[in-house]
């Protein structure tokens, strides 16, 4: 055999195996195995619930649904993530994540982020807290760079910008933050770590321990006004009347720490952390002997940076339930008036009873 021969042969087995390679990841990729998995095991569930099912219109329902799994579609799923992302900016394009491409079994998803379950997968994704390359489908190269574990996305935070990066990543993938009418919960975005959990509350005695002394005029006029506010808010007549759904408009803005699903809340009052955040982060710099860089995170939102902390309790509606309550019960308005707003009342010292209430339009 001549030499051009062989060369030949050899070039065309390795373009033969080239192309078989190829034809197999093009139709049937490494990411289909997961997805057959999965349908497989929905499908074996359902039959199961499918036998034992007591009425006939739910075998109906049942057998529509075993037969889609039986014959499922195959696909790349994607998270197509909101924001500004293009060639202009040296970006590649729309940003996608297809995570869930081979993570499509979203029930384990949640069984392995007990601690996370607030966290809106469908508008994030995973790579924001993960890391790795969202877009890619090998999983070699969806997992380049990425942190695996709680403990390797702790390892990151070596300073501040760490977390605004982060949070700016959240702001960045939720534009509507710009238009308070469609403005998301998850806008509050310092209630987040990076690992996407939410940032554990100290405690006000925490930082007491440091800033009495540090800070001793702002702080003891805060301890004096509003880490007293739900003392008073407790014995108002319409928070004692009120019903469960009325006092959790107290809690909201009246404790530190409040979490709407559990009704439990950190601390009553308005505490250093109802203002700065939960002060995880900032607090194991301190610890770490890194205050400037935990201070930096403490003041983030309290100087009109765009990161959404005082808009939610400060609004100009926040009392309206109570004007109400007060219209209809009759009454002066001592309680409806915070004790330390005396001179904005609407009655004077030295006179028995208060001008009415205003009308509610």
């Amino acid at each position: 055999m001549s030499l051009q021969r062989l060369i030949f042969f050899v070039l065309s087995a390795l373009f033969f195996i080239g192309s078989s390679i190829w034809i197999k990841d093009e139709f049937s990729p490494k990411w289909m195995k997961y997805q057959k998995e999965y349908y497989k095991e929905q499908a074996i569930k359902v039959e199961k619930e499918y036998a034992s099912a007591p009425s006939v219109k739910e075998k109906e329902l049942l057998g529509k649904q075993l037969a889609s799994l039986r014959r499922p579609v195959y696909e790349v799923k994607q998270i197509l993530l909101k924001g500004d992302y293009s060639w202009a900016k040296r970006q590649n394009g729309d940003k996608v994540d297809r995570c869930m491409t081979c993570h499509i079994d979203e029930e384990k998803l949640k069984a392995s982020h007990p601690n996370t379950r607030e966290f809106p997968f469908d508008i994030y994704g995973c790579t924001v807290c993960h890391g790795g390359i969202g877009r890619a489908l090998s999983e070699e190269m969806a997992h380049e760079g990425m942190h695996y574990h709680k403990r390797q996305m702790e390892l990151r935070i070596a300073n501040a910008e760490t977390m605004f990066d982060f949070w700016s990543e959240l702001a960045t993938l939720t534009p509507e933050e710009s238009d308070p009418n469609q403005r998301l919960e998850m806008g509050d975005f310092k209630k987040y770590s990076i690992t996407g959990d939410k940032a554990i509350y100290v405690g006000s005695q925490k930082c007491l321990k440091c800033h009495t002394g540090l800070t001793s005029p702002h702080v003891e006029r805060w301890q004096r006004i509003k880490f007293k506010t739900f003392d008073r808010v407790k014995e108002a007549p319409d928070y004692i009347a009120g019903n469960a759904d009325y006092r959790k408009t107290c809690l909201k803005c009246h404790t530190t720490g409040y979490d709407e699903t559990t009704g439990k809340y950190s601390e009553e009052g308005v505490t250093c952390e109802a203002c700065h955040g939960a002060g995880e982060v900032f607090a194991y710099f301190m610890d770490i002997g890194k205050a400037p860089e935990g201070q930096k995170i403490a003041k983030v939102g309290t100087f009109g940076t765009p990161f959404n902390v005082c808009g939610p309790c400060h609004h100009t509606r926040g009392h309206e339930m109570r004007l109400k309550f007060f219209q209809e019960k009759g009454g002066t308005d001592d309680w409806f008036f915070p004790q330390h707003t005396f001179p904005y009342k609407t009655s004077s010292p030295g006179k028995a009873e208060s001008k009415s209430l205003p009308k509610i339009y």
